[in-house]
């Protein structure tokens, strides 16, 4: 058993004793006590508990369940109330502050035990997963490839940086929109175009691969793709969207020019773009431009509109350091 730290918030002294000596009784620490929800959420950023053990029913102008709201925006402490009230109202506002447990008074020591270290259990596993999930996010926005997620009807459920700069759609813009309609994605004189490919690997349960696909951007450019798509299951072995992982051929023309993106590199982008002449509004902090409607977009998608040129997604040594620290830097 874990020698945890833990702050009871209760407003009865006598009780908040007793607890004391309860936990201390079953190997924990108590580091402090606190008597209002104002002092909790003090205590909580003083002492870094382990866990919190919270009372409902406080006195003031925060109960136990606003307290718990409040202390959630500074920290993922996992709490467990206490209380003497079970009604309905209580336990739903209780079950919107996500508790690791929930005890009515009076309770059993072993009881209480039992509680505490299930909540601490479940508590380390969320944040391992949690980190996990960190690191795999951070992979993910950072890829030079387009990452594109669906859910079963292939409505879009989320694009990396890399997509959103190929097919011109933000991620907020695309939430929602069906795969087909997002990418414009056609086949190159197949029958078959992204949205299909994506229908076909979730029923067969299996990746799939393509290349030569045309993907169409929302303000009209068009350069060839290829890439995987996979279905998306659960734990229960359920399948419940589908991946689209693709990435632009660079020696592949784009469709509204004649060469490619190596041959413009090999003669040179002003040779092949021509000189730039007057003033682009571009702005200072998201870097985007206006198009003719007035709507404003990302510069990498201007450029590519205007020349032609294609961009290979890749990472700066900067922004390599942020985003994959080296172990050592971390706290």
């Amino acid at each position: 058993m874990s020698q945890a730290n833990i702050l009871i918030v209760e407003d009865e002294p006598i009780v908040a004793k007793d607890i004391q000596v309860s936990l201390q009784r079953l190997g924990y620490r108590v580091p402090a006590m606190a008597a209002s929800g104002e002092d909790a959420i003090r205590k909580t950023s003083e002492s870094h508990p382990d866990l919190i053990l919270m009372d409902i029913v406080l006195k003031g102008s925060m109960d136990g369940v606003e307290t718990v709201k409040q202390i959630r925006k500074q920290s993922d402490v996992p709490v467990i109330y206490l209380t003497a009230y079970a009604d309905d109202h209580t336990l739903e506002r209780a079950k919107t502050t996500a508790p690791a447990g929930y005890m009515l008074k009076p309770y059993q020591p072993n009881e209480l035990r039992t509680t505490i270290e299930l909540a601490l259990h479940r508590a380390r596993h969320d944040r391992h997963t949690n980190d996990e999930l960190r690191k795999l996010a951070t992979i993910v926005r950072c890829m030079g490839a387009g990452v594109v997620t669906t859910d079963r009807e292939i409505r879009v459920t989320y694009l990396n940086p890399a997509a959103e700069v190929l097919s011109g759609w933000s991620r907020d813009e695309a939430t929602g929109i069906r795969l087909d309609v997002l990418t414009g994605v056609e086949a190159d004189g197949k029958a078959e175009g992204a949205d299909k490919l994506a229908l076909r690997a979730m029923a067969d349960v299996r990746p799939m691969t393509f290349k030569d696909l045309t993907l169409m951007g929302r303000h009209g450019t068009k350069r060839l793709i290829g890439g995987t798509i996979a279905p998306v299951i659960d734990d229960a072995g359920t399948v419940i969207g589908s991946v689209l992982v693709f990435h632009a051929d660079a020696n592949a023309p784009l469709r509204s020019h004649g060469k490619t993106a190596a041959q413009a590199a090999e003669q040179g982008i002003e040779s092949y773009v021509g000189r730039a002449e007057g003033i682009i509004n571009l702005c200072a902090w998201c870097k985007r431009v206006p198009d003719s409607s007035g709507g404003w977009y990302d510069l990498a998608v201007f450029i590519a509109e205007q020349s032609g040129i294609q961009f290979n997604g890749g990472l700066c040594p900067e922004c390599m350091a942020r985003c994959f620290p080296p172990a050592g830097g971390r706290s």
